[in-house]
């Protein structure tokens, strides 16, 4: 992907606990802009920041799978998953994994709100750590 070249929006930096098990956590959904004719803005980049997991929060063969999802309402009553997988880390050789980060952009079927979710696999609680969604605009 290219570099981020726009500015953060400082009120779009969302932080968020990972998850403890194989159980699934989400950031905040962000609204996207609309233009008087009510379609969405796509000028925006969004990247996920996972921090260095050691090997209890993150044991061997243990995944945390970020998708993007998008929706109508903020609640996300009917997510549409639209990026199922944009990054991972892998519990291995007893050592947990190393911080890994994502940028992406949305897709332009994207619907109002979007939001990451961090899915674990299996034991291993990473709960006491979070996950940082940023959000910059004018990148295109």
């Amino acid at each position: 992907m290219s570099a981020i070249t726009g500015p953060k929006d400082a009120n779009l930096v969302k932080t968020f606990a990972l998850p403890n098990g194989a159980a699934a956590t989400v950031s905040v959904g962000i609204e996207l802009p609309q233009s008087a004719n009510g379609q969405f803005s796509l000028d925006h980049e969004f990247q996920i920041d996972l921090p260095a997991l050691g090997v209890t929060p993150l044991p061997n063969a243990r995944t945390q799978i970020v998708s993007v999802e998008t929706a109508t309402d903020l609640a996300f009553t009917s997510p549409v998953v639209v990026y199922p997988e944009v990054v991972r880390q892998t519990g291995a050789g007893g050592a947990g994994d190393a911080a890994k980060s994502a940028r992406f952009r949305i897709p332009s079927n994207v619907l109002k709100y979007v939001r990451v979710k961090v899915t674990g696999s299996a034991t291993g609680d990473a709960s006491g750590s979070n996950a940082t969604l940023t959000t910059y605009v004018g990148t295109h």
